[in-house]
């Protein structure tokens, strides 16, 4: 049985509080914050957080895994075909051979944290508690308590912005300074080293997030540190003076041509026949699809899609750019025209693309 015991308004009550404060009053039952189409959920034991959940694909565990490198957007996207009621992705892909039990049991883990950090950056929306007489029916041991959780989270809060100044996002590509520069003196931890050898003018800060053996903030707060140290240079971000609320097309371009590169499929068509049979067809980024965000500038189709519509809304017309959104008609071969086609499912590979289609004619 559920009971609601308190709700309130997120700009009210900011979230570390609202931790600290189920923590101390020692309740069982889940924590949920909303905002527009967000959701996330922190559930609790005795005021110990014992597992977490959220709306947001960036933050499911199959990207999660993708993102460290654990798992190919391949790999995500057909073992989250096969996810249903009581079967779980991270244990699919321990049936499938490509996580073990006990990578499974660190990426979860640390996918939950990760959800539970992120709360605390959260400004706006509703929180709801509702009690509970038995805990979640999941639980994963979190290897520390949720103060130390909550001091941490609060660490992060005030720690991102010097990060972001210092990095400005995941695109540049950092590189060793001059030897006569460093201190030779330094002597560095194994993880610390870990992270330096990374650095070799070639991966960019996203890449050496995929390489490393630590979560995503650790691994950017240590480069922070390098660049603080004088050990390594960090491009300089274009300058925040000035500029519109909306991102610049030019950077979104450049955003989603990164994305290309690691994600190029970014969904398929998975056509059923009639006879039972089954085709997949790739969405390729570039070739079947275009951004969302249209510079008119920009060459006007992929190698198999063209533009069949373009128009602005209320953030195009904020920014410095016009007829800024497209949507496009892609065409492709039927690979059986003998079979009958019972239906066509329109999947995600779930990348940082969000491909969406708005309608399917045949000829």
């Amino acid at each position: 049985m559920q009971e609601r015991i308190f709700e309130g308004s997120l700009k009210a009550v900011n979230a570390p509080d609202l931790l600290t404060f189920i923590n101390l009053i020692k309740k069982t039952g889940t924590l949920t914050l909303s905002h527009g189409d967000r959701t996330q959920k922190v559930f609790w034991e005795r005021g110990e957080m014992i597992f977490a959940a959220s709306s947001v694909p960036e933050e499911s565990l199959g990207a999660f895994l993708v993102r460290h490198g654990k798992i190919t957007p391949e790999q995500n996207m057909k073992s989250g075909l096969q996810v249903e009621p009581g079967k779980r992705q991270g244990r699919i892909l321990v049936q499938m051979g490509i996580l073990t039990p006990k990578e499974l049991w660190w990426a979860v883990k640390n996918q939950v944290l990760d959800i539970i950090y992120s709360v605390f950056s959260v400004r706006e929306g509703w929180f709801t508690f509702e009690e509970t007489a038995q805990p979640h029916e999941e639980k994963i041991k979190l290897s520390t308590s949720t103060t130390n959780i909550i001091m941490e989270g609060i660490r992060r809060l005030d720690e991102w912005p010097r990060i972001k100044e210092i990095i400005p996002h995941d695109r540049v590509t950092p590189r060793l300074a001059p030897h006569d520069k460093r201190d030779s003196n330094v002597r560095f931890l194994e993880a610390e080293r870990a992270i330096l050898d990374l650095v070799d003018g070639q991966r960019n800060v996203r890449d050496i997030i995929h390489h490393s053996n630590m979560d995503e903030f650790e691994t950017l707060r240590l480069l922070m540190a390098f660049v603080m140290a004088r050990y390594i240079h960090v491009p300089e971000g274009r300058a925040g003076e000035g500029r519109d609320d909306v991102e610049d097309v030019q950077d979104l371009d450049a955003v989603v041509e990164s994305f290309n590169r690691v994600f190029g499929q970014i969904g398929a068509y998975l056509v059923h026949y009639a006879d039972g049979s089954e085709r997949e067809i790739p969405l390729l980024f570039a070739e079947d699809i275009g951004s969302w965000w249209r510079d008119p500038q920009l060459p006007r189709s992929g190698e198999r899609t063209v533009i069949a519509w373009t128009g602005t809304n209320v953030p195009a017309s904020r920014s410095r750019h016009h007829d800024m959104l497209a949507l496009y008609k892609a065409t492709w071969e039927n690979p059986e025209p003998n079979r009958q086609v019972e239906c066509i499912d329109f999947l995600s590979a779930l990348t940082a693309c969000s491909p969406f289609l708005i309608a399917v004619t045949a000829e």
